[in-house]
């Protein structure tokens, strides 16, 4: 019974694909760029109502974002892609470097170096980051000039 409840809840259309992973199993053809994936998921923007995640604040102003995506993979690997990740207000991005901070188990476990920000709003984080053996519930969040008490955008979807 169990089982057939699992599988039903994974296979719930909408629902974000993120992974976590036991570190166990051979993972078979998908070894290559950094091991499997344990998190393929869509970025939000950050309000400044949105709660303090994992010990970080989010921004001092709302941002929206377009289609951006950050996929983490077993070994260490993060890719990000930030796509119109703007102030609401202005529709403009103020911020001229990003970074990305990776969760695992409930705390930042390791931040990426800053990358140019686009004044559209558009980054590329490319990233080899060091996971614990076991990464339980994986979250990246953006910080803007990689002051990782902050955060602009956090994987998950908006409401």
């Amino acid at each position: 019974m169990a089982a057939a409840v699992v599988v039903t809840a994974g296979s719930v259309v909408g629902a974000p694909a993120a992974y976590a992973s036991s570190g166990h199993g051979s993972g078979h053809g998908s070894e290559h760029h950094g091991g499997r994936t344990i998190l393929a998921a869509e970025l939000a923007g950050s309000l400044t109502t949105d709660p303090v995640l994992f010990g970080v604040a989010p921004g001092g102003a709302d941002w929206v974002i377009g289609h951006s995506k950050a996929t983490l993979r077993h070994g260490g690997r993060l890719d990000v892609r930030v796509d119109d990740l703007v102030l609401t207000s202005t529709g403009a991005n103020p911020v001229t470097q990003v970074a990305a901070s990776v969760v695992c188990n409930g705390m930042v476990v390791a931040t990426t170096a800053v990358v140019p920000f686009s004044a559209t709003g558009d980054a590329k984080i490319k990233a080899n980051v060091t996971l614990p053996k076991r990464c339980i519930a994986p979250v990246v969040l953006l910080n803007p000039r990689g002051n990782a008490a902050v955060y602009i955008a956090v994987t998950g979807t908006e409401g």
